[in-house]
């Protein structure tokens, strides 16, 4: 936030106070690389003032105002029509999805075995899109009990759209969506998170618009989420690809996806998994702030607890938060700590913009040198970037961290 320009800083502003300037916060508090001042800690973040940061916190997550429910169930309902329209459209279906066929498991009936049977993607697709047209019909009737939002706009910095819990049939989307659900990019939204709610198979391997989509197998389109997004968008006039038909390991340009090509796939779907595990301990942090205050347990079990906290020590550490600090047992939740997850998870997500090609050419057609050459591309990108945390080494250190534990930060 510093190096985009907001934050109220002297520095940057002649009319900042001096008092509450963050270059002389910052400096106090953190005096020297990896050391925090406990006494200037608590002069400027009082552990005793919980309140505002439990209100901003608590608006994290809440049901959407009774006012919002009437247009966004216009919003639910229009995205399912989309949604029915397109599973008819069989030219669209096999552009996006091909014309390929996959193994499927079928139950026979009553005392005979399974067996598996060849479906056609588009068959699946088309299926796929059904049931998210009736997940969205449902959803516009249980907005109070089905769908959260976030009036306190962090989405909007960590670059969150969404999420969806299949288990629970669940659904979080940003307040925007829930304010002005009837524009393109926020049916898009509820599309999106509809497709995971329709089928447990369907996950994230590659989002919209970015390198690798184009060239999908056919294997991975059938069960990405962004995949489903493509007709909608066309329908709504706000395709990428409008008239494309997607071909396999074919790039936008026409030809085979190159060696480097497929280096930058690898280094932005790696820069994917640790910007979604950036947000969900941004997430963690503020499930557990408020865990706290209203002084409940943080897991069913001591174990789970104590499981709890080490992870918060752990990411600590490598977030250059204040829990592993703090002298006081256990360390309590501060607003510092939840903006700087925050401003992470926001850096990580700019950071896969900054990821570039190497030369044509380049690099050999082999595991271990485009492994290698992936490696590169991620210091690369956080260089260009201009890096998290001020130094190179922990930078790297904590991307890998959050790539290696995508899905996997909750304990």
């Amino acid at each position: 936030m510093y190096r985009e320009g907001r934050l109220y800083s002297f520095t940057s502003s002649v009319d900042s106070d001096m008092t509450t300037d963050i270059d002389t916060a910052m400096a106090a508090i953190f005096p020297s690389p990896g050391y925090l001042d406990q006494a200037a800690f608590e002069r400027y973040i009082d552990p005793s003032d919980r309140k505002m940061v439990y209100e901003s916190v608590d608006d994290s997550y809440t049901t959407p105002d009774t006012k919002d429910h009437a247009k966004l169930k216009k919003g639910l309902e229009a995205a399912a029509a989309t949604a029915g329209t397109v599973a008819n459209d069989k030219t669209g279906l096999e552009a996006v999805f091909g014309n390929g066929k996959r193994p499927v498991l079928t139950m026979g009936k009553l005392w005979s075995f399974p067996s598996i049977t060849n479906e056609k993607y588009v068959t699946t697709a088309q299926q796929n899109y059904r049931t998210i047209q009736g997940r969205l019909n449902y959803l516009a009737t249980t907005i109070d009990t089905n769908i959260s939002t976030d009036y306190n706009l962090d989405s909007q910095e960590t670059f969150l759209g969404g999420w969806a819990a299949y288990d629970d049939q669940e659904l979080f989307i940003m307040s925007t969506v829930v304010s002005d659900p009837e524009t393109p990019r926020s049916k898009t939204i509820l599309l999106h998170e509809a497709a995971h709610l329709s089928n447990s198979d369907i996950k994230d391997y590659v989002y919209y618009g970015t390198s690798g989509y184009e060239s999908a197998e056919e294997e991975t389109k059938i069960n990405n989420a962004a995949h489903y997004e493509e007709l909608p968008r066309r329908d709504w006039g706000v395709s990428k690809y409008a008239g494309k038909t997607f071909t396999p390991g074919v790039s936008g340009s026409g030809k085979t996806t190159t060696t480097e090509e497929k280096v930058k796939n690898e280094t932005v779907n790696y820069y994917r998994m640790a910007w979604d595990a950036a947000v969900t301990v941004h997430d963690l942090l503020k499930y557990v702030y408020i865990q706290q205050v209203d002084g409940e347990s943080l897991g069913d079990t001591w174990l789970e607890e104590v499981k709890t906290l080490a992870r918060l020590l752990e990411v600590s550490q490598l977030m250059d938060l204040t829990l592993h600090e703090q002298s006081k047992v256990p360390p309590q939740i501060t607003l510092l700590d939840v903006t700087t997850a925050e401003s992470i998870a926001r850096g990580v997500g700019f950071v896969e913009g900054y990821v570039k090609p190497f030369p044509d050419g380049t690099v050999p057609d082999l595991a271990m040198t485009v492994r290698y050459a992936v490696s590169l591309s991620v210091d690369d990108a956080l260089a260009a970037y201009g890096g998290l945390l001020g130094d190179a080494a922990r930078d790297r250190k904590l991307v890998d961290w959050l790539h290696d534990h995508y899905k996997n930060v909750y304990v």
